[in-house]
């Protein structure tokens, strides 16, 4: 899991990035949506009103935390082929929010009815540039979309609506376009040079960050949650965290106190390329174009969906750590290629198969692509004829709550295998993958005692039996139906009392279901028994990135330890627990490998236990902490410094030998067990002296903070 420096940089870039790494990497990846509501969807150059609306009416009862929209901003506006193309609003003229979306105050009401409902916007920005050169006012039809005046003439580059000038662009150090083989040589040309002509700005200039920074800070008074930053590949990261530097807080009073807005980098980097994803992702989340690659080559019959069992960081080249990315199958600008290597809404079913997988898995923070059809790469959304080709708004069909065709908008995010699916991440969120399964070309997992997911993607049916983890009852497909009172309009799932579920999955199809679709309702949770006591367990281990700390353990006097697999239930040594640290977002692996750990064990893994985006935990998880109260990774029981592990669990005190329990510490990716211990009296104020027997583990107390060492004897065991 990531941890502050824990990257290794060369030393030519040691000096650029001391100053992101010397604050919180963290603080720009936090997604600020209602916490089971983690899913955005990219509402693609749709009106601010029409928004307001689809918060209102819709995206609230769908799962749905956050909207993405165009850009805001005064835009250029000009007429090619008798429309008005859609990437005139990557254009800027200058920072005044008068777009073809509305004015000012339709986009100050959006933002206060969307979060009026929990439904966040995420304003889409354009820093990296203006027009492109040579376009003027008045001039060949160029206009705007407000009342502001441009010349982008070579050499004059006025902008008097912010105001820019031509000694706020780069044109001093480059003034040509980027060059097909820069972005394989060169980051400086790719930064530095034009952008298909685009006028490029100088981020580095104080006046000119400024002036950003104006519009990011006005944007986030309305109540915006944060960023999508468009062509930050072409930008400095050091730029960029300055700027940021400079933004203000997300509104305390619709988010909370001291939360940074979450943003989004979009960096192309498939591969190959000179400028790198992970320049950014200490500053905000990257736009990981790799996982739409990923899951759209096996939608496409061209690799096999099993292989997407393990979809995660270190998946092929660029799938980076949960908290880092932003996944999709595709966006507004990929879907237009000529030859899309990525499946879109033309493909149907193969489309509907790759959202759903995306939806299901819990790698990353998802977004859903809305589209409007199109037929040529430079369309623009459906518009009425008149001054400015006007943008209509989406009507829909009554009966299936999708856009009408005849609008002209596709709405994916509203077609009912999408919409449902956005339902079964909202409802299992927090949990992780576990249980997973894989034969030929068909997967299925359970997202722990929430839901469960199957995908066949061959052409026959296939019926598969399995652990879905879920309690018993009978549950309704939402792929192909819904729950509709007592019954279901598609498919119905008998669950057995052992969890285990006997269906058949159509071919190139999904069969999902999730507690909130059992007929009768969702059971109520198991309860932790009140007599079992809190305890803390620490262990200090310098490791490097990619390393994990698990425990294993249990009590070992009372003979007839089990070794396993997934014996824990019966195993005389294992002791029950139960999870409770607080644990930051960031770390994804520990939240998702403490799910279903159930038992202080020698054996390892759980049948259940929670996946890390398809990788097994090694016993019972624990994540990295320090001692320092500015860091991120600070824990208040850790007095003692930096390196040190930790969890913190509920423990049935009575399956320990007089209170006191064994473990030892086992470390992933080729390390395995620390050696023997043999401990003596432990130190610390509970005053707990020497454990009452003997072992070749290290022995802790119940109900209390056991602090120990790799390899070591000593212990501390400290009053809660």
């Amino acid at each position: 899991m990531r941890r502050l420096l824990s990257f290794v940089i060369p030393f030519i870039f040691s000096i650029l990035f001391i100053s992101i790494n010397a604050g919180n990497v963290y603080q720009y990846d936090y997604v600020t949506t209602l916490p089971d509501r983690q899913t955005i969807v990219h509402l693609f150059e749709w009106k601010w009103g029409d928004i307001a609306k689809e918060c209102e009416t819709f995206l609230k009862d769908y799962g749905y935390g956050a909207v993405q929209i165009s850009p805001p901003m005064e835009h250029l506006t000009v007429t090619v082929n008798n429309d008005m193309p859609w990437w005139v609003r990557y254009q800027p003229v200058s920072y005044k929010l008068t777009s073809r979306s509305g004015n000012e105050a339709q986009f100050k009401d959006m933002v206060d009815r969307c979060n009026a409902v929990g439904v966040r916007i995420i304003v889409d920005g354009v820093l990296n540039h203006m027009i492109g050169i040579g376009q003027k006012k008045g001039v060949n039809g160029a206009g705007s979309s407000g009342d502001s005046d441009f010349d982008g003439t070579a050499g004059v580059e006025s902008f008097p609506g912010v105001p820019f000038n031509k000694e706020h662009t780069h044109d001093s150090k480059c003034n040509h376009d980027i060059q097909g083989s820069d972005y394989q040589n060169s980051a400086y040309d790719v930064k530095m040079c034009r952008l298909v002509g685009l006028i490029d700005l100088d981020q580095n200039n104080q006046y000119v960050r400024s002036k950003m920074q104006e519009y990011l800070n006005k944007l986030l008074a309305y109540g915006v949650a944060g960023f999508r930053l468009d062509a930050s590949k072409h930008m400095w990261p050091q730029d960029l965290a300055n700027i940021l530097a400079g933004v203000d807080n997300v509104r305390e009073d619709i988010f909370g106190p001291n939360i940074r807005p979450i943003v989004m980098h979009e960096v192309i980097d498939r591969g190959g390329e000179a400028v790198k994803a992970t320049d950014y992702i200490e500053i905000g989340r990257y736009t990981n174009f790799n996982f739409g690659s990923a899951v759209s080559s096996a939608a496409k019959g061209q690799s096999k969906w099993t292989d997407l069992l393990k979809l995660g960081p270190g998946f092929g080249y660029g799938n980076y750590d949960d908290n880092d990315v932003l996944n999709f199958i595709d966006n507004h600008d990929n879907q237009r290629d000529s030859n899309p290597y990525v499946v879109t809404y033309k493909n149907g079913q193969a489309y509907k198969m790759a959202v759903a997988y995306m939806l299901a898995w819990s790698y990353g923070l998802p977004r859903v692509m809305s589209s409007f059809y199109f037929d040529v790469s430079d369309q623009g959304p459906p518009h009425d004829n008149g001054n400015g080709f006007p943008t209509k708004s989406p009507t829909f069909d009554s009966n299936t709550k999708t856009c009408q065709q005849s609008s002209g908008w596709v709405c994916e995010h509203r077609w009912p295998e999408i919409r449902k699916m956005a339902q079964f991440r909202q409802v299992c969120s927090g949990t992780a993958p576990s249980v997973l399964f894989g034969k030929g070309n068909l997967i299925a997992f359970a997202r722990d005692k929430k839901g469960y997911f199957s995908l066949n993607g061959d052409g026959n049916d296939q019926t598969i039996n399995v652990d879905t983890t879920l309690p018993a009852g009978d549950y309704c497909d939402v792929f192909n139906g819904e729950l509709s009172g007592s019954s279901c309009t598609g498919k119905k799932i008998t669950v057995g009392s052992d969890g285990r579920a006997s269906f058949n999955v159509p071919g190139n199809s999904v069969v999902a279901f999730h507690v909130k679709s059992r007929i009768g309702g969702e059971p109520s949770p198991p309860s932790i028994p009140s007599n079992w006591k809190s305890t803390v367990i620490m262990i200090r281990r310098p490791t490097k990135p990619g390393q994990d700390i698990f425990l294993r353990g249990g009590d070992t006097q009372n003979g007839g330890c089990s070794g396993g697999p997934n014996q824990q239930s019966g195993d005389k040594c294992a002791i029950p627990i139960a999870h409770i640290a607080n644990a930051s977002f960031f770390y994804a692996e520990y939240l998702s490998w403490r799910q279903s750990d159930n038992y202080l064990d020698f054996e390892g893994p759980e049948y259940e236990q929670g996946t890390h985006d398809g990788t097994e935990a090694q016993g019972t998880p624990t994540f990295y902490t320090t001692n320092d109260k500015t860091a991120p990774e600070y824990q208040p029981y850790n007095k003692y410094g930096p390196d040190y592990w930790y969890t913190e669990v509920k423990m049935d005190c009575s399956k320990a030998k007089n209170g006191w329990f064994e473990f030892k510490a086992y470390e992933n990716n080729g390390v395995g067990w620390e050696s023997d211990i043999h401990q003596g009296s432990c130190k610390g104020s509970a005053n707990a002296g020497a454990a009452p027997f003997s072992s070749n583990n290290h022995i802790g107390k119940c109900g209390f903070v056991n602090v120990f060492e790799w390899n070591e004897s000593d212990c501390t065991v400290e009053n809660l």
